[in-house]
């Protein structure tokens, strides 16, 4: 089975696009083949759809939400319409809504409006410790505060969240002052990825920071391993009322790829 694809690396989180109408069953066996490739260096897949009214609406590996394919999204499809800059609205998995885009082709970044968060819990984990699990439709994030830590405690972290937010998928945001490691695991597809950079983790990470403040806007910006995230919480009388993040974007030409067709059955 041959499909194309287009790469696109938004802030080092590389995103695989897949631009061929395939069946959704399909979705999670191309999805583990194309992240296995050592040549692409896939961190997520999504799959763009031709919608029946027109225009496209990009679905993720595993149903999921992400802020980094879905910003990437927006600024393909402004690079496809051969634009400079365009504020557009992207149909993507995970958010009830249509998210606007702002893309800059010249600059190179692309900015989206993110779903506000559900909530906030805390997560109380079997060693008694107790982060902040920031909610989001699609996917939860586990703020950690300091270093990374190894791998045993991201399994024992993600079993209690699973429980706590049955969502599909899960991140795990090590924090520390400015600096963001973001490790993300998806049902679907039954990965967990050592991200680059992570945008949904970049705003439950900014929703966590500005938990205390009332009113007013407040940015951050998250160095991780890819690069930087800029991440903004605006809020009211201590709700939060908008949430934008942004940060550089880079997209590959398209190109033609075989598949085996043994691994879809």
């Amino acid at each position: 089975m041959r499909i194309k694809v287009r790469v696109a690396d938004p802030a080092g989180n590389i995103t695989i696009f897949v631009t061929t109408p395939v069946e959704r069953e399909k979705y999670p066996f191309i999805a583990r083949q194309l992240l296995a490739r050592e040549d692409l260096k896939g961190e997520q897949v999504g799959f763009i759809e031709r919608k029946a009214r027109g225009g496209f609406r990009m679905e993720m590996m595993g149903g999921e939400f992400c802020g980094n394919a879905s910003r990437s999204f927006g600024y393909l499809q402004c690079q496809q319409a051969g634009k400079e800059r365009q504020e557009l609205e992207v149909d993507v998995s995970g958010s009830r809504s249509l998210l606007k885009v702002t893309a800059d082709i010249k600059a190179g970044t692309s900015r989206i409006d993110m779903p506000l968060p559900k909530g906030m819990e805390l997560l109380k984990t079997d060693g008694e410790e107790r982060f902040c699990m920031v909610v989001f439709d699609g996917i939860c994030h586990m703020i950690v505060p300091g270093e990374p830590r190894d791998t045993k405690f991201v399994e024992t972290v993600l079993k209690k969240a699973r429980k706590a937010c049955p969502c599909g998928a899960w991140g795990i945001m090590f924090l520390e002052e400015d600096r963001m490691i973001p490790a993300v695991y998806v049902e679907n597809t039954d990965s967990l990825i050592w991200e680059s950079s992570c945008a949904s983790g970049s705003m439950a990470a900014a929703v966590y920071l500005s938990r205390e403040e009332k009113n007013g806007i407040f940015i951050y910006t998250l160095r991780q391993p890819g690069g930087e995230i800029r991440a903004e919480v605006r809020k009211k009388e201590g709700k939060i009322i908008q949430c934008t993040l942004g940060g550089p974007v880079k997209i590959s030409e398209e190109m033609e790829i075989e598949l085996e067709n043994t691994r879809f059955t």
